[in-house]
């Protein structure tokens, strides 16, 4: 057992690929490519085995590739679903050490420094890392050495699946790796090819300060990192944890009651987790893997970040008639798709916030119509009547229980409607409004509001507000502007 830091990289060459096999697309019996956009064309990014060897590669446009192969099959590239699968394995080499990283798009790499004797030594390791790949649909390729970027060489231009380069043997073993294996910026591995510097050995005759001149300081911190002259350690990345549970049936289920159960046991789980971690959901999405490989998914809102199961499933019931489980369904899954950190608030002595009825009919609502469309009304800090609230999201804002207004306001306002004097007065005596006629019987005023000068380029204008009680019940709250001449009144608003 080597007692210097040793370095284990696992290269997946095809990721996009062995993830769209995981997912029951045939892609070992066709011709199969994984396509994206770069540089203005659509190109190839990932290829199956019998692709390469028909002579497509990466990088080929998918119109040439066309031409070459009619029959290719191409799917696109789902940059986040291939970066959550390279993340699930980052968390499942765990295993095997507690420092491992992604690095890139395709590669984890892992500090086994004290941890290869475990599984039988080094190769035993990496036979063993291999198989469980295999097992997965992943294909791999091992880089085993004492610095980070050596493991990665290794595993990108070893010769074999597994390549180990055994201790203190770094500087040799990697004197004939391309160039290409410092991973450092194309143009200077361009210039260098150019210069016919074509492997790591012909550096080994360069002074450092020769190619810090002429390169640039980001080649030598590559190749010293290379080399282990300069510091490259693994940092381990924690992994966040997964708010998911799911649960496979032997036979397809189909029924309501069958599917409710599951639905029961899934969110005590995932609520669990919650609880655990201190974290609360506001949304939740059900996936259903049917027997015919089809996917349904149901996604629920919440108003409110909870970790109780109760409205989980009070949300998920008015939903679950909109499931179609078609001959059967093999697996469920339920994932909080919206976390953050809970904070309950206590109301009373010794009990945690609960969801009361309001909460429940917005989350019902925004489920319906969208969160988006359930809005609720929220105070700013204006004395213009007009300006003093505005429309927030409900399940983003909580209530305010305190609406300070330092003076009496209507209950509904409006913009200012005109209103035809019948009798005049200040305010007038009599006066007609949507075709009904109204008598002043009691008056209270002038109270009057200037426009907010700190907001020029918002209006406004200097208007004195009247409170009228009417004869035939209604309440209004009467407008008028003091240098108007005549004077013109205005609805602004309606007291309860």
């Amino acid at each position: 057992m080597s007692l210097g830091k040793r370095s284990i990289c696992v290269w997946l060459p095809r990721l996009p690929v062995n993830r769209y096999g995981r997912s029951g697309v045939p892609v070992d019996s066709c011709l199969f490519a994984v396509t994206a956009e770069e540089k203005n064309a659509v190109r190839l990014i990932s290829l199956n085995h019998h692709a390469r060897r028909l002579g497509l590669r990466v990088g080929m446009t998918l119109a040439d590739a066309r031409a070459a192969a009619p029959e290719l099959t191409t799917m696109p590239e789902d940059a986040l679903r291939d970066e959550a699968l390279l993340k699930a394995l980052q968390r499942w080499t765990v295993k095997f050490t507690p420092w491992s990283a992604c690095t890139g798009g395709d590669k984890l790499n892992l500090n086994i420094t004290g941890c290869a004797h475990l599984f039988g030594g080094e190769h035993a390791m990496g036979k063993y890392i291999v198989q469980e790949l295999t097992d997965l649909q992943i294909e791999a390729r091992l880089g085993i050495a004492d610095t980070k970027g050596a493991a990665q060489a290794a595993a990108q231009f070893g010769n074999d699946r597994i390549t180990i380069i055994q201790p203190g043997e770094t500087r040799t073993s990697l004197a004939s790796y391309p160039i290409d294996a410092l991973f450092t910026d194309e143009k200077i591995i361009f210039e260098l090819k150019r210069l016919g510097i074509k492997r790591i050995g012909d550096l080994y005759t360069l002074k450092s300060a020769d190619l810090a001149r002429r390169f640039g300081f980001g080649l030598l911190r590559s190749y010293e990192k290379l080399l282990g002259v300069a510091s490259d350690p693994v940092t381990p990345q924690i992994a966040k944890p997964s708010f998911a549970a799911r649960m496979s049936f032997p036979e397809p289920i189909g029924l309501r009651d069958d599917v409710n159960e599951a639905l029961n046991r899934l969110t005590g789980q995932v609520c669990k987790r919650l609880i655990e971690h201190g974290f609360g959901t506001r949304g939740l999405q059900l996936t259903a893997l049917r027997a015919d490989k089809e996917i349904r998914h149901i996604e629920i809102g919440l108003s409110r970040v909870t970790q109780d199961a109760k409205p989980i499933l009070g949300q998920f019931s008015l939903k679950l008639d909109k499931l179609d489980a078609g001959d059967g369904i093999d697996m469920l899954r339920l994932a909080a798709i919206n976390v953050e950190p809970f904070k309950p608030i206590q109301k009373r002595f010794a009990e945690a916030e609960k969801q009361d009825a309001l909460d429940e009919l917005i989350a019902t609502l925004g489920n319906h119509l969208g969160f988006d469309r359930v809005l609720r009304w929220a105070p700013v800090s204006s004395l213009m009547p007009l300006r003093s609230f505005r429309f927030v999201e409900a399940a983003r804002h909580t209530r305010s229980d305190h609406w300070h207004v330092n003076r009496l306001r209507p209950l509904t306002l409006y913009d200012f409607e005109p209103i035809t004097i019948i009798a005049q007065g200040r305010p007038p005596k009599e006066f007609l409004w949507r075709r009904v006629r109204y008598t002043a019987q009691r008056t209270r005023g002038p109270e009057r509001i200037a426009p907010e000068w700190w907001r020029p380029h918002e209006g406004g204008e200097l208007r004195d507000y009247w409170r009228v009680d009417t004869s035939q019940g209604p309440r209004l709250w009467l407008s008028t502007k003091p240098a108007q001449k005549p004077a013109m009144w205005d609805i602004a608003g309606v007291f309860p």
